[in-house]
């Protein structure tokens, strides 16, 4: 129930009323006709950090100032641990590991897999369309695969016996959110854009609640409140 009413109220939020293009607006708009494109394709490179591929579609709605971006993404990352030879593991929600285990960014793991789509509205706020703020909606889902030691049970001739040790594990997380963030749109006669943007995002991560849920950290796959989110966008656009 509390996914389906975080997913509404982000809903809800992604159809609030946008202000509509007044007829001064549109003589300035064909002053910039040049700069203007109907069509962009842009990746965001600092998504990396993340172990992520970010791509952005947009494309102008009607001939107004508004825009609907789709940012489709991908995330990927493994790191070969095996079992007696990993530097890490989990006990409940807490994990161990080496001396430098507080100094990071994120919890560890053997390998990362998810898939998550954005949904933003931009609106930009000058005919040269270069200011602009957006909301939207975002959900991703991740398989986290990790180890960890924990009681087990296993037969052996008939009987069936409890021993504590390794196991490998995967966790599923399932993230909404909900964007907020002002840009900067750089104009350009030439099909090439470059793109700023910061702003916040608010997460609400669900997870298995008997496994880690990796959500200690700002950064973390399973974090849930307010972040901040920044970036930028390169590409092109067309007509």
């Amino acid at each position: 129930m509390k996914k389906i009413t975080c997913f509404v109220f982000c809903l809800c939020l992604f159809t609030a009323h946008v202000p509509a293009q007044s007829a001064s607006d549109n003589t300035e708009t064909k002053r910039y006709a040049h700069t203007q494109k109907r069509f962009t394709f842009t990746i965001q490179p600092l998504h990396a950090f993340s172990n992520c591929l970010r791509y952005d579609f947009e494309f102008r709605l009607g001939n107004g100032p508004g825009w609907l971006q789709l940012g489709p993404a991908l995330y990927f990352n493994s790191r070969d641990n095996k079992s007696g030879d990993t530097d890490y593991y989990y006990e409940g929600n807490n994990y161990y590991r080496g001396f430098f285990k507080n100094w990071q960014w994120r919890e560890p793991y053997s390998k990362l897999q998810g898939i998550g789509l954005d949904i933003n509205y931009k609106h930009f706020l000058d005919a040269r369309r270069s200011l602009y703020f957006a909301v939207g909606v975002s959900y991703t889902r991740f398989n986290i695969k990790y180890w960890s030691r924990e009681w087990q049970d296993f037969s052996e001739d008939g009987l069936m016996y409890t021993q504590y040790g390794e196991r490998y594990n995967t966790q599923y997380i399932n993230r909404y959110g909900i964007n907020n963030f002002i840009g900067y749109q750089i104009p350009a006669r030439h099909a090439f854009l470059v793109d700023f943007f910061g702003g916040y995002a608010i997460r609400f991560s669900f997870a298995d609640d008997d496994k880690p849920s990796f959500n200690k950290y700002m950064l973390s796959y399973g974090y849930s409140g307010i972040v901040a989110m920044f970036g930028i966008r390169l590409g092109f656009g067309i007509r």
